[in-house]
């Protein structure tokens, strides 16, 4: 008896193809569009422009308590190496402030541009949205670096340098030791990194990996 030979057999799994490219998202009608990128778009502009004015008054002032403690604004008076003994630990403490101004600096000015592109729904800024994200998540790591390891210290140096002062009159300085308020200090500021600058890198990670919004920026 002939069989048929191009039977396949119940039992046997489909063929499949599994060397052609990924499939592409297919792109959404505008009415079924997510609005997280819009109101991220109008969000990141908005901070963007405020933490660029912040961070650019943070890297004057870096650039001011340099002049300082180099002696340019010190006039020499018998009170000139006091003052100097005080403004060095502060131009650490600028200059560690200067460090986290122009990261706040570059990265708002990059999501000031990705804010543009969010608000167009552009592909693009997805894409940047996510690689924004992770870098703002290492910046923030990289600030609480700077407050524990520049800021804290120098914040040391200060307090001690403020308890060698002698007063007017000539006696000796009677200014207990502040030594555990730097600590204190450098750790509110290392807080304070992460409390404010986390969570807005943290929820850009979380919304523009999301397929509905992948697919909605497809311009």
């Amino acid at each position: 008896m002939n069989t048929p030979t191009d039977l396949r057999s119940p039992y046997e799994p489909p063929n499949a193809d599994l060397t052609g490219p990924p499939a592409v998202m297919p792109a959404l009608q505008p009415h079924e569009r997510s609005g997280a990128p819009k109101v991220f778009g109008v969000l990141s502009i908005v901070f963007a422009s405020i933490e660029l004015l912040f961070s650019s008054l943070g890297m004057l002032g870096t650039l001011v308590s340099t002049a300082a403690s180099s002696g340019g604004l010190v006039s020499a008076s018998a009170g000139e190496t006091d003052v100097k003994a005080v403004l060095q630990p502060m131009a650490k403490i600028y200059q560690g402030i200067g460090f986290q101004s122009l990261i706040l600096f570059a990265m708002s000015a990059l999501l000031l541009a990705i804010g543009i592109g969010q608000l167009r729904y552009r592909a693009w800024a997805q894409r940047w949205s996510v690689y924004w994200g992770a870098a703002g998540l290492a910046c923030v790591g990289l600030m609480v670096a700077i407050s524990l390891l520049i800021i804290s210290p120098a914040y040391a140096q200060f307090f001690e340098s403020m308890a060698q002062v002698k007063p007017p009159g000539g006696g000796q300085a009677e200014m207990p030791s502040m030594g555990p308020l730097s600590g204190i200090l450098g750790g509110a500021f290392a807080v304070i990194n992460v409390v404010v600058y986390a969570p807005y890198p943290s929820l850009m990670l979380l919304f523009f990996t999301r397929d509905r919004v992948r697919a909605s920026m497809t311009r």
